[in-house]
């Protein structure tokens, strides 16, 4: 299947994954083993400018974080967006996934501030077509470790075959210490994972933890 769900909005400036389409092929698709909730063994990612084009070469930033070893890492991605997608999967089906793309900080915070809602809005344009009952939960300043960034976290549900779903969705915007380059994440969960029974639970609950606390530059 095609990945229809990718956007690059801001004029380039940002990059995010999204899109029902795609959820509904993670979660009717089979295959996939159960998640492993076991953290003694985490396997370490290193972002790496090595085979890195267009994009990805022009905004490249060193980072680093670390995922259980049940997810499943993708680091080549065919319309050149985003660094790096892990995902944990339980019969094929979406429980949480996290992609590390980039933005280009502006020189100002006041023009960051500007940025976060005209390409939230954009973004919040599109999942309000491919999402039912879609909604924004909360916006504003966040933490990733010690470093200070901007999210938005959502809520919507899609239907297949007669089922209906929770989706939920966290993007954070995260500016590099010289706040010269930045990284975006999209993180999405489902209500096929039981950790998450509300939009809060998104990077609070469940495996997702793991990966922001060990997100360094």
């Amino acid at each position: 299947m095609k990945n229809t769900w990718k956007i690059l909005g801001g004029c380039g400036c940002l990059s995010l994954l999204a899109g029902a389409a795609l959820l509904a092929a993670y979660f009717f698709t089979g295959g996939g083993d159960g998640p492993s909730l076991a953290a003694a063994n985490l396997v370490h990612y290193k972002n790496t400018s090595v085979g890195r084009v267009g994009n990805l070469a022009e905004n490249y930033v060193d980072f680093s974080f670390d995922y259980p070893p049940s997810w499943e890492l993708r680091t080549t991605d065919p319309d050149n967006i985003n660094f790096v997608t892990v995902e944990r999967t339980a019969g094929g089906k979406l429980w949480e996934n996290f992609n590390v793309g980039y933005f280009r900080p502006a020189p100002s915070a006041a023009e960051n501030q500007a940025f976060y809602r005209q390409t939230l809005g954009e973004i919040e344009g599109q999942f309000a077509q491919q999402f039912k009952d879609f909604r924004k939960i909360t916006e504003g300043p966040i933490k990733v470790g010690s470093y200070d960034g901007h999210e938005a976290l959502y809520a919507g549900a899609i239907e297949t075959n007669g089922n209906r779903f929770d989706v939920f969705t966290r993007a954070i915007f995260l500016p590099t210490p010289d706040g010269t380059k930045g990284v975006s994440f999209m993180m999405m969960g489902t209500s096929f994972n039981p950790e998450l029974e509300k939009p809060e639970d998104l990077g609070n609950e469940g495996e997702l933890p793991i990966l922001l606390e060990s997100f360094k530059f």
